[in-house]
């Protein structure tokens, strides 16, 4: 009965990653649609690229991981491989959070209208600053995930049974996770990231709800969107912290290491990535008109 709770867990797991990763590929071939036929994209839908890139990327290192934690432990005990598998896991997870924090910088600068110095030179800038910030964001990424794979384990020395003659013990070296360092280096990596992400939508926030009380008596067209922007960024942020807290636990080593606490703490990690990449697809008029109009024109060439 466990086994069969445990395969049930595991094909949800991997359903919900498959799905997740079909979204994102969706929004990024859609974008890719609107670019061959305009020849341009707006800014924010090439910041929509990179991180429906790296949530992608992020599902597939799940179904990955998991496949080899459930099935091959043995590879686990390899340092290479498992210096790779931590370090791949890290970069995904860190660039999720530096490109979100991209992304909501620029709903912030594009929208609100503060006067301080630095909100006129971003505003001012952002269209250009865009493709370096994404690519600051993935250097920053790939250096906060490269202590994890050289300080995030340690060594630690068991006694087994020597077969040959069955009564003599050995000592031989098995790999651990170093919890302390996984969480200090998470930290590090992650929460500047996560602060400025924090930072952007709480400014954001705020001055979209002063703008609506102020639009009470403006059209309800004007209302709508500003709501709209405001259900959208709350629900962007609870979500970003739901993911965050879990990451930290899971580096702090508060989740028992069974298989099936395993599985099911991955099922909540992806939930919030999934869940946002449905409702940035479903937000948007235009990713939603071309993607359908493209099937349609699909459905309707074939014989």
């Amino acid at each position: 009965m466990e086994m069969f709770g445990h395969l049930l867990l595991l094909s949800v797991l991997y359903m919900e990653c498959l799905v997740g990763f079909t979204v994102n590929m969706i929004i990024l071939t859609t974008i890719f649609m609107k670019w061959k036929t305009q020849r341009s994209l707006p800014t924010c839908d090439k910041i929509l690229s990179h991180l429906a890139i790296s949530r992608g990327l992020f599902f597939v290192s799940v179904i990955m991981g998991n496949l080899i934690f459930q099935f091959s432990p043995w590879l686990l005990q390899n340092d290479v491989m498992i210096s790779i598998l931590i370090i791949q896991t890290g970069f995904v997870f860190n660039s999720n959070l530096w490109i979100a924090s991209v992304l909501c910088v620029f709903y912030c600068v594009r929208i609100v209208t503060y006067n301080c110095a630095l909100c006129v030179f971003l505003r001012s800038r952002i269209s250009t600053l865009v493709p370096w910030l994404v690519t600051a964001a993935l250097v920053m990424s790939l250096i906060s995930s490269l202590p994890l794979g050289w300080f995030g384990f340690d060594y630690k020395t068991q006694n087994t049974l020597n077969d040959s003659t069955g009564n003599k013990t050995e000592n031989e070296f098995v790999i651990v996770p170093n919890f302390d360092n996984w969480f200090l280096i998470l930290i590090l990596g992650s929460f500047p990231p996560f602060l400025i992400f924090c930072v952007a939508n709480f400014l954001l926030i705020n001055f979209l709800l002063i703008h609506t009380r102020r639009m009470r008596n403006v059209t309800s067209h004007n209302l709508r969107s500003h709501f709209g922007a405001l259900k959208s960024m709350s629900l962007f942020l609870v979500l970003q912290i739901i993911f965050f807290i879990f990451m930290s636990f899971s580096a702090l080593g508060k989740f028992p290491q069974s298989k099936i606490f395993i599985t099911v703490y991955w099922l909540f990690i992806c939930f919030p990535s999934l869940f946002h990449s449905f409702f940035l697809f479903f937000s948007s008029n235009d990713l939603r008109k071309i993607f359908v109009s493209k099937c349609l024109s699909c459905i309707k060439s074939v014989p």
